[in-house]
């Protein structure tokens, strides 16, 4: 009897022992997996921060669209404004804002003293070879009903067609008289092509463009990326230049068009964050730069 109690002892101990390992490995498994899972979020973000940023910008925008800006951001803003309360403002809109979170008669820009008015709205048209923004018709059309001046530009996608990407422009922006001027958004250098190639692309959606327009189309871009890869071969087109430091003018060097100076705008007329748009010149200015 004490040898079959000692047994039984025995492998009750022996019972204990591979249900602490089944609960130490299955707390290593989950352990482990939740630490990949967290890697794996971060690298996302960090991935998308790096070479994405506009994209990043835009989904940080969403997440915080309804909370105030930091008094670093607002007292930029203002001190922008104040600087250029003489010139035209306007801003720009695409599918990260809906539909129902824009309300037209109330849109402005404002410092502490006085509110400007939103004189021109440009939109996100098209990307890459065949895509399309879902807002686009929407917002172009609530645009004209403003009485806004229009824009359209593409998103351009450097490892796609160019000539597939200007073909899909010209046929879903449609372009009228008293718009804009065609607009190319360039963020981003090729994965899979040479820069020589790159440039040879820009060049033919460029060409594609404005023979259909008989002018010369706008390009949007980072003030880094233009300095980097698009100056000098494209210092003939307009520019609007996205610079959103704590500078009183986007390039002290290359002559600009257009600057967007946030992306955390914050007006009555807007339910989220949206991008503030500078001309420079007045509204008699501003007509060479429409059809």
């Amino acid at each position: 009897m004490y040898i079959c109690k000692m047994k039984k002892k025995k492998l009750q101990r022996s019972k204990s022992r591979i249900s602490a390992k089944k609960k130490s490995l299955f707390g290593n498994f989950f352990t482990v997996s939740l630490l990949c899972i967290l890697l794996l979020g971060v690298g996302s973000v960090f991935y998308i921060r790096t070479y994405y940023p506009a994209i990043y910008q835009k989904i940080l925008n969403k997440i915080t669209a309804r909370k105030i800006n930091s008094t670093y951001e607002s007292n930029r803003i203002e001190h922008i404004v104040s600087l250029y309360y003489d010139k035209v403002f306007g801003i720009d809109l695409s599918h990260y804002q809906e539909r129902e979170e824009i309300e037209w008669d109330s849109l402005y820009i404002r410092n502490k003293t006085a509110k400007y008015p939103i004189q021109f709205a440009i939109f996100r048209a098209t990307m890459g070879n065949d895509g399309t923004d879902k807002n686009f018709a929407h917002f172009f059309s609530e645009a004209k009903k403003h009485q806004l001046i229009r824009g359209a530009y593409h998103y351009y996608r450097p490892d796609e067609d160019p000539k597939l990407q200007a073909n899909s422009y010209l046929k879903n922006a449609r372009l009228e008289k008293g718009d804009f001027l065609p607009i190319l958004d360039i963020e981003q250098l090729p994965k899979k092509k040479s820069k020589e190639q790159f440039i040879k692309d820009v060049q033919t959606w460029l060409d594609i463009v404005e023979k259909h327009y008989k002018r010369k189309p706008i390009i949007y871009t980072y003030i880094s990326f233009y300095e980097d890869y698009l100056y000098p071969t494209f210092k003939q087109y307009p520019l609007w230049i996205a610079n959103y430091n704590n500078v009183s003018v986007p390039t002290s060097v290359f002559s600009w068009q257009l600057w967007q100076f946030t992306e955390n705008g914050i007006t009555a007329g807007a339910k989220v964050k949206i991008d503030f748009n500078i001309f420079n010149g007045d509204s008699s200015e501003l007509n060479k730069l429409l059809l």
